[in-house]
């Protein structure tokens, strides 16, 4: 908002706003354009601004109920769209089906590592994931990019998404090594609970996390699958603005993983998982099926 307005007072009572103040519409734009608001509303000139790929449902919504609340009054609108959708992802999914394969690649390579390398060669696999990470983010950003030409600028944007892509494949891979050490085959079903069923669906796919519940909206920001969608979609949309909090977290993930995995490969320190031990309710052959079947 660059002002109060009883337009908007209207609209908030058919949809709950978080309002903030800007001084004018460059303001208000230049706020949109850094991934901060979906968009706003300058009642000066009765203009609607939208960051367009920020959400597919907002600029639908928006301008329509700013338009209801209009009409009584006789007042004419206008409506300027920020951040347009590029041609080469006109939905913009682009960043949430690339976020969805890496997790997967992920926990895949996770539970791959472990059952070739067992505990003969348990602390190189680190190392092992690292590598895996950084060919696989490669060669899909190769297959998206230069091939299929899926984003725009491939130029610019290829060297970066090749990092972030890394980053986030290898959180998730850290992640399910981490819990495959502490819990033996198990930890790749957990592993699927959380960053599929848990993550995919808080990073509010192309509507927006405002979109979500507030359960989705309070988990999301802690989980690699939101990170990794934001990380992209800003990097891709927002000219890399707003990444400093996905970097941080998918960076924590990596950290801590590693760490975690290099002092669990120490069997002393896992004393629940001796001898006496009950059997893990998932062999090798079925952990591997979890792994490799894509969740609907």
């Amino acid at each position: 908002m660059t002002g109060a307005s009883p337009l908007t007072t209207a609209v908030q009572q058919h949809v709950s706003l978080d309002i903030h103040q800007y001084s004018d519409q460059a303001a208000l734009e230049a706020a949109a354009n850094r991934a901060e608001i979906y968009g706003g509303f300058v009642p000066q000139t009765n203009t609607v601004v939208i960051a367009e790929v920020a959400s597919l449902v907002t600029p639908g919504q928006m301008p329509a109920l700013y338009e209801e609340a209009a009409k009584p009054q006789g007042q004419k609108l206008a409506l300027k769209l920020t951040n347009k959708l590029p041609k080469q992802d006109p939905l913009g999914v682009v960043p949430g089906i690339a976020v969805f394969v890496l997790l997967v690649a992920g926990y895949l390579g996770s539970t791959l590592t472990m059952q070739r390398t067992k505990t003969a060669a348990a602390r190189r696999r680190v190392l092992s994931l690292i590598g895996y990470a950084i060919v696989t983010a490669l060669v899909f950003d190769v297959i998206i990019g230069p091939i299929l030409g899926a984003y725009p600028d491939v130029g610019s944007n290829f060297w970066p998404l090749w990092g972030e892509f890394t980053l986030m494949c290898l959180a998730v891979a850290l992640f399910a090594a981490t819990l495959q050490s502490l819990i033996g085959p198990i930890g790749t079903l957990v592993t699927v609970v959380i960053m599929v069923f848990f993550g995919n669906p808080s990073t509010g796919g192309v509507n927006g996390t405002a979109y979500l519940p507030a359960f989705w909206q309070a988990i999301g920001p802690g989980l690699p699958p939101w990170n990794g969608t934001t990380l992209v979609r800003n990097t891709l949309y927002f000219d890399g603005n707003s990444i400093t909090q996905p970097l941080v977290v998918l960076s924590i993930y990596v950290v801590a993983g590693a760490a975690l995995v290099t002092l669990f490969t120490y069997g002393r320190l896992l004393w629940w998982r001796g001898a006496k031990a009950p059997r893990s309710p998932i062999s090798p052959e079925e952990e591997g099926g979890i792994a490799t079947i894509p969740p609907a």
